[in-house]
């Protein structure tokens, strides 16, 4: 019996060419663009409409970080060593498979390889640690959509994550990043040795835990999300040097006329510049890949923006990337349902 792995994440273009298709199929999933009732039978016509009118726009900030997205090339090497590592610890046979929403390569395009490749035993695996209904909960719904329509329904024994915000190994790496950050910080903080390091910690660094933004209507319809970055922040913060460290929570890449989860980051770096705070860590707490939210977004405009209001020193941590600690983490969750503890 085959056994196996699906990653899934977002997405994004990796060329200046793809930039409009992918925003179509951004735009153009109900799940992320809830319109009203009388509106959803043309979200296709508009989501063809807003894409091509964003698109100049939005290509030139990808040309700004290299010509596109390197989410894909991120989620492949994370994909290749979870299958490394799953098949040193759980054996030869397993495969682990990865596919994009909203770009190459497709769901739909990975199962034909799933099925010449006999998978009878999947474990879905969303790489969005904290669950939300525009996130986890439009990708698992696509999964079983096309799985059905696939007729895998029958043959394929599956097991959805739907959420991961707690995991050890990934509090544990997120710890560490923050860490590796704080050392940089503190070597230009603490210059007069007279100066404590405690000192510094408890008054002049602040950690700002960026996490992409959702509209208040899903929050308010039950969904998790927010109080899962709120928990994951919490755990991550326990660690004995980073809890004297004052932190706050915001939210990114707002879109649209609706309200958003608050408060917003860019106003957020604002008030903090405002009332004299210099040195600011900023983590981008929902990613484990880097896309445009986290080179651009915050580590251009963010970044110019806070310097701009007068902080000294602004440093984003790395994203997850494929760390073995993000490894450790996924491949936990496997051995978890395997033993039928998760």
């Amino acid at each position: 019996m085959g056994k196996a792995v699906l990653l899934l994440q977002m997405g994004g273009p990796e060329t200046l060419k793809d930039v409009e298709s992918f925003l179509y199929n951004l735009f153009n999933d109900p799940f992320i663009i809830q319109l009203p009732p009388f509106i959803k039978p043309f979200q296709s016509t508009l989501a063809r409409f807003i894409s091509s009118r964003r698109a100049p726009k939005v290509s030139i900030l990808y040309d700004e970080i290299g010509g596109g997205s390197p989410i894909r090339f991120e989620t492949e090497c994370q994909a290749k060593a979870l299958e490394k590592s799953l098949k040193k610890t759980l054996g030869n046979d397993f495969k682990v498979y990865y596919a994009m929403r909203y770009s190459p390569p497709f769901l739909r395009d990975v199962i034909p390889v799933m099925e010449e490749d006999d998978i009878k035993d999947l474990v879905v695996i969303p790489l969005y640690p904290q669950y939300s209904e525009a996130t986890t909960g439009s990708s698992l719904y696509e999964c079983k959509d096309l799985f059905d329509k696939a007729g895998l329904t029958n043959n394929l024994r599956v097991t959805y994550i739907e959420s991961w915000f707690d995991n050890p190994y990934y509090i544990q790496l997120m710890q560490q990043r923050i860490l590796d950050k704080l050392s940089l910080l503190l070597a230009e903080v603490v210059v007069d040795k007279a100066e404590s390091e405690e000192k510094a910690l408890r008054e002049d660094i602040l950690i700002l835990f960026s996490a992409h933004g959702l509209p208040e209507k899903y929050v308010e319809r039950g969904d998790p999300y927010e109080q899962q970055i709120k928990a994951s922040v919490a755990l991550i913060m326990q660690h004995e040097k980073l809890k004297m460290i004052r932190h706050k929570i915001s939210y990114q890449s707002k879109v649209g006329p609706v309200k958003w989860l608050e408060p917003n980051t860019e106003h957020t770096i604002i008030e903090l510049a405002e009332r004299g705070e210099k040195n600011l860590i900023v983590v981008p707490i929902s990613f484990v890949g880097d896309h445009i939210e986290t080179l651009h977004e915050i580590n251009i405009e963010y970044k110019e923006l806070a310097e701009k209001q007068g902080v000294q020193n602004f440093l984003m941590t790395r994203a997850p990337k494929a760390n073995s600690l993000l490894i450790k983490a996924l491949e936990s969750l496997i051995i978890n349902v395997r033993t039928g503890d998760r």
